[in-house]
């Protein structure tokens, strides 16, 4: 048993009867999964044609969501899909944003979303729809027969029922979903009648007010050896304003060290994920990295990595570098940081063996 065994977790596989959905998949369900987890976040590979949700909100923290190509090797030159998504503030007047391209969408709280009609999936999709928050909620109103809003439900992790059997809980299986997918129970509106009053919305003249919360990944080419270009990045509120995240996909090709000292993040958690280049196999995962972290960074323990993970580093843990001991196929090192900048402190050596620390960060 080390120390710091609690921050670091191993995501399990997930296997499930979601319709369209590639199994298993990987998810990581905050504090459900770790204790004081602040992050909420899934690696889902849609595969087929199919329409998630109902327009709902969530009251207190932002959500993005992340429509992109699902195999990271080609971001930026496999994405082959058209998928629609409403936002509005009125869940009975939302504006279409259609999706051809790699994107993050902010939704910010009290902002209405959905539903999300993955229209035509040419490559499998990236589906994530990450909170900076340890757990997961919505608030969904119920309209009555004269069309005004009669209630607000809520709905949450630990709190979902079974839909097939209220007296337990939702283990989101998904065999729900499938069965209004496939509409295998005749009482289940089909695709065409469920989306139907959606698109007569779109027909109404589009005002784009929306549109500030859609980003679209930019490709950042670099000559790193060590990562595949062009890097997949989000860079917070540099890339959107507002935005309250920040992170990057570096697709680590080859032996080598990422890093230079060890460092710590002054303000806020960081978490560092490590997974396959390919979502639809999420838990292809083919290499072996050292981790070193610790309060102290002269007394530091070392983890040793060789499946999907994420670490979480409290504020003031001092972690890196990170060894990437042996690489045999690309692994996606994804730094997450729910903070909309970054900032960390490095200490360094100088020649004479005097210690110093330096600041670096997007804001300076």
């Amino acid at each position: 048993m080390g120390k710091y065994d609690d921050l670091v977790f191993t995501i399990p596989k997930e296997f499930h009867n979601w319709y369209g959905f590639a199994a298993p998949r990987g998810f990581f369900r905050g504090t459900t999964m770790m204790e004081k987890a602040k992050v909420y976040l899934d690696f889902t590979s849609i595969t087929k044609e199919l329409i998630m949700e109902y327009p709902h909100t969530h009251h207190a923290v932002d959500e993005y969501i992340v429509l992109a190509t699902a195999d990271f090797n080609h971001f930026f030159d496999g994405f082959d899909a058209e998928i629609d998504i409403w936002l509005g503030e009125d869940p009975t007047n939302l504006e279409m944003v259609t999706i051809t391209q790699p994107a993050i969408i902010r939704i910010p709280p009290k902002l209405y979303h959905c539903p999300i009609n993955f229209r035509r999936i040419g490559k499998p999709v990236l589906f994530s729809a990450m909170y900076c928050d340890g757990d997961w909620s919505k608030i969904s109103p119920v309209f009555g027969e004269d069309g005004t809003e009669k209630e607000f439900r809520y709905d949450g992790a630990g709190i979902r029922r079974c839909v097939k059997d209220r007296s337990k809980e939702c283990v989101y299986c998904g065999a729900c979903f499938s069965e209004r997918m496939t509409k295998t129970d005749e009482n289940v509106k089909s695709q065409e009648e469920m989306m139907a009053p959606y698109y007569e919305m779109a027909k109404r003249p589009r005002t784009g007010k929306y549109d500030k919360y859609v980003h679209y990944y930019v490709p950042e080419e670099h000559d790193d050896p060590r990562f595949v270009s062009p890097r997949i990045s989000f860079r917070g509120k540099d890339a959107l304003e507002g935005a309250r995240l920040w992170t990057m996909c570096n697709l680590v090709k080859e032996a080598c060290t990422v890093g230079r000292a060890p460092h710590m993040h002054h303000a806020v958690e960081e978490y560092l994920f490590f997974t396959g280049s390919d979502i639809t196999n999420f838990f292809d995962f083919d290499a072996e990295i050292e981790l070193p972290i610790g309060e102290d960074p002269d007394h530091m323990e070392v983890y040793t990595i060789t499946e999907p993970t994420v670490v979480r580093v409290p504020a003031g843990m001092w972690h890196g570098p990170i060894a990437f001991k042996r690489v045999g196929a690309p692994i996606n090192f994804m730094p997450f940081y729910p903070n909309g900048c970054y900032g960390k402190v490095v200490r360094t050596e100088g020649a004479d063996g005097s210690v110093k620390y330096e600041y670096s960060g997007t804001d300076l």
